[in-house]
């Protein structure tokens, strides 16, 4: 006795893989193309190797935008040690990271130093309020940036910045911000200015 539906297997099969290599390619030139990194345990390592006056160099310039849309670059903090982070909602790495870098900004921000931890969200600065209200974090700044301006970025970056605006540090993956070296190494570059 025959199946009733022979022959019609091997064409069903050749469309879903048909699709499943057009969803491949839609995703690879469409997509964005972020790569989450893995968390690291402990910043400590990274600041120690940290360049000296000497031998820094000027910080990337990024435009952004803040809570109200106002378009933003970093020459805004001139004078001010920053952390410059990148990051993402949906980037797991980023989310573990997050209340660290608000602790650090509760406890070190001010005129002297801030951390702005920029948003690569889709959504803007909306989904991020959302998710710094869900998350708690209260001593943050809401900043977005189009996600096209950091194409090829690994989420998170970070990048500590001396007050003159030259690079200090840049770091990929999620770090304690919190812990004793890497606050030692922002009151450092704070004695600097």
């Amino acid at each position: 006795m025959k199946s009733g539906n022979s022959g019609i297997g091997l064409p069903w099969a050749a469309l879903a893989l048909l699709l499943a290599v057009a969803a491949g390619v839609a995703v690879a030139v469409l997509g964005t193309s972020y790569t989450e990194r893995p968390s690291n345990p402990s910043v400590s390592e990274a600041l120690i190797a940290a360049a000296p006056p000497g031998k820094r160099k000027a910080a990337p310039r990024f435009a952004f935008t803040d809570h109200t849309g106002a378009r933003l670059d970093l020459a805004r903090f001139k004078g001010r040690v920053v952390l410059v982070n990148l990051w993402a909602t949906w980037c797991p790495p980023c989310v573990a990271e997050m209340p660290s870098l608000d602790r650090l900004q509760a406890k070190l921000g001010g005129d002297g130093f801030q951390v702005v931890a920029i948003s690569l969200d889709k959504g803007g600065a909306a989904i991020v309020k959302r998710w710094f209200d869900h998350a708690g974090l209260s001593a943050l700044a809401i900043y977005n940036a189009p996600p096209g301006d950091f194409a090829g970025a690994l989420l998170p970056t970070s990048i500590l910045i001396d007050a003159e605006g030259r690079e200090v540090w840049r770091g990929e993956g999620a770090y304690d911000w919190v812990g004793e070296e890497a606050v030692a190494t922002v009151k450092a570059l704070l004695a600097e200015r």
